[in-house]
């Protein structure tokens, strides 16, 4: 069976865990006190935290177990990454955040609410192909809103599973117009070898009372040869935290 990749969100604006500090790195506790803001500060430490929880499941590790590094612009990995361990990425916007784990390859996450941007356009000109641009300002600015997000978060994701990030060049990065591939990257890069997965964050859950304006991208690197003509969508599946600490002790 082709692999998909295992993709959790997790609303970051709930209680943390009493004794939450325990399963962090002391790094990872200095940062968090970094932010000035309450609300930042309670995101970075949610994600954190149910990221290590994740891992360590994955891994079959305790979460404190778990060391990180980061790449020049700033993406988390493992030490000492051994060839069982998956590959992750995670995003967040607003009272959520998603985290994305694959065995196959690099992964990229990418989430963004859709509210208008004044500015929209004038970032789709600095920042898109002429063809985006064009085909964004022929819209109506309610449809406009909807596919600047949907090529944002596509290209942000790919730029996130390479580990450049928007510096890397959003204008080489092109989805497909059914935005479930790329059709075209940058020149180091093969596009038959990334799937892109893009589709609103609550669009599969049976829970409607949030008002779903969320936008999600998922970009993966796979083994073309072992991949069918078509595949599903990662299925986008609620994070489950844990009652206590006391399995982690």
């Amino acid at each position: 069976m082709f692999p998909q990749p295992q993709i959790w969100f997790c609303p970051t604006d709930r209680l943390l865990l009493s004794g939450y500090q325990i399963l962090l790195s002391p790094e990872e506790i200095a940062r968090s006190e970094r932010y000035r803001q309450p609300q930042d500060k309670q995101r970075f430490l949610t994600m954190r935290l149910a990221l290590r929880i994740i891992l360590a499941s994955q891994l079959e590790c305790l979460p404190q177990q778990l060391q990180f590094t980061y790449g020049p612009q700033g993406k988390p990995e493992l030490v000492n990454r051994e060839r069982r361990s998956p590959w992750f990425n995670l995003a967040h916007s607003g009272n959520y955040g998603l985290i994305g784990l694959s065995t196959e390859g690099e992964i990229g996450v990418d989430l963004q609410i859709m509210v208008p941007k004044a500015h929209g356009l004038k970032l789709a000109r600095r920042f898109f192909s002429l063809q985006e641009t064009q085909q964004l300002e022929n819209l109506p600015p309610g449809e406009r809103t909807k596919l600047f997000y949907q090529l944002w978060t596509a290209k942000e994701a790919f730029l996130k599973a390479t580990g450049q990030g928007i510096s890397g060049g959003l204008h080489q990065v092109i989805p497909s117009k059914n935005l479930d591939q790329y059709q075209c990257l940058p020149s180091n890069y093969e596009t038959k070898q990334w799937q892109l997965s893009s589709q609103r964050l609550f669009g599969n859950q049976a829970d409607q009372t949030v008002n779903d304006n969320y936008w999600t991208a998922i970009a993966w690197r796979t083994n073309p040869v072992n991949r069918p003509p078509s595949s599903p969508w990662p299925t986008i599946e609620p994070f489950s935290w844990p009652r206590n600490l006391d399995s982690f002790l």
